[in-house]
């Protein structure tokens, strides 16, 4: 799978760019703010319907874009893709919002078509696949978890269709349930008949719940036959990393959807008292996490940063080998600043792992001097600088 064409409109710093890819390696260098990761993040984007970098949408709308015409300002993402199956064109507009006097509000609406043909925002996800590699996310290891949680749906949602829709549902479930928690726990909702009326969202919730818990159980399985030899190679250590899943509640050894939704709800029912005190729903695949350890070291808790970076470097590779396996096309690689992040033997890893037929890596960099005469000789250079990109 590999981007052959990128166009921009009023896209951050853009007003307009357009981009041709090869199949290889690009390498986008300038100076930091101008504009080398607003062209990774139009990709990641364009993946997922979300950016790696902020949460409102209407931030990726340039500053100073103007309406036309009774038209707001808007952002306009397009992109040729080639994959195994064929060519398919991916565009995405968000447009900003504005109040009856015409005045722009803080909202924004998104309009997203797959071969010109207006489909639903969750219908964009996994038409194309990427892996993001950027600076922070060592907080994979040691952050909160839901960063680790954000690291396993973004595989899952790009792989599989069903997997994205699910979690939405779930999500949306989750919240419907906790509404009514709190109603209960501030008294705006009479305290009768509490078990009748939560037997539906318990259903509906374990039900949803366990598809997703099911296939991240999966995915980890999977994972831990790559991660391990991987992180090897990376750290240069003798022994493997491997990755735990922390269910919220106990699973003895369930790993079939269906019997996880039957000890979901069990533990949805046990635990009723507590969650109506706490007004939330406490148990589920919102509230699980991943533990990386080494031999028996808690690597997110006691690990030096050197094997944090190993580990992120290792959790990246290994989605992309996931996607690789189960879909059959290779994942484009987006590198925001990476190699200025790692010592010499995790740089010549990554290098080398990019270097592989086939391969569609992205890469920005402040400047060349962490690449050899070598490797520059052997890729695309484009020089970036003030919102406009010059070949180099």
């Amino acid at each position: 799978m590999h981007v052959t064409q990128l166009a921009l409109r009023d896209f951050r710093v853009y007003e307009r760019l357009d981009l041709s890819f090869d199949s290889g390696i690009t390498l986008l260098y300038g100076p930091n703010a101008a504009g080398k990761t607003s062209v990774l993040e139009a990709l990641f984007f364009l993946a997922t319907t979300r950016s790696p970098r902020i949460n409102a949408d209407r931030e990726l709308v340039r500053w100073d874009a103007l309406g036309e015409a009774g038209v707001t300002p808007f952002a306009r993402i397009l992109a040729d893709v080639q994959r195994k199956s064929g060519k398919v064109r991916l565009e995405v507009i968000v447009q900003r919002r504005a109040d009856d006097d015409g005045q722009l509000t803080n909202t924004s609406q998104k309009i997203v078509r797959v071969d010109k043909r207006n489909v639903r925002a969750l219908d964009l996800v996994g038409q194309l696949r990427v892996v993001l590699f950027t600076p922070a996310d060592l907080v994979l290891v040691d952050g909160a978890p839901g960063e680790r949680r954000r690291y396993i749906d973004i595989t899952l949602s790009q792989l599989d269709p069903y997997y994205v829709r699910t979690l939405a549902q779930y999500q949306k479930l989750v919240q419907q349930r906790n509404s009514l928690l709190r109603a209960w726990r501030e008294r705006r909702r009479p305290l009768r008949a509490i078990d009748d009326e939560l037997a539906y969202w318990d259903q509906e919730v374990a039900a949803t719940g366990s598809y997703v818990l099911s296939e991240r159980l999966r995915a980890v399985d999977e994972l831990n036959t790559i991660v391990g030899p991987l992180y090897c190679a990376i750290s240069g250590g003798e022994t493997g990393l491997t990755i735990s899943y922390q269910s919220s509640f106990e699973l003895a050894g369930a790993r079939d959807a269906g019997t996880i939704a039957t000890r979901f709800g069990a533990a949805l029912r046990a635990q009723r008292r507590d969650e109506l005190a706490r007004g939330q729903t406490l148990f589920g695949p919102h509230r699980d996490d991943l533990l990386f350890t080494v031999g028996s070291v808690d690597l997110g808790r006691y690990g030096s940063r050197g094997q944090q970076r190993s580990v992120t470097l290792t959790l990246k590779l290994g989605e992309a080998e996931l996607m690789q396996k189960r879909s059959g096309d290779t994942p484009v690689l987006l590198l925001d600043d990476m190699l200025s992040e790692l010592d010499a033997r995790r740089r010549e890893h990554l290098l080398e792992v990019i270097s592989r037929p086939g391969q569609q890596t992205l890469l920005s960099a402040t400047d060349l001097s962490d690449f050899n005469p070598t490797f520059l000789a052997q890729i695309t250079r484009l020089r970036v600088e003030e919102g406009k990109v010059y070949p180099s």
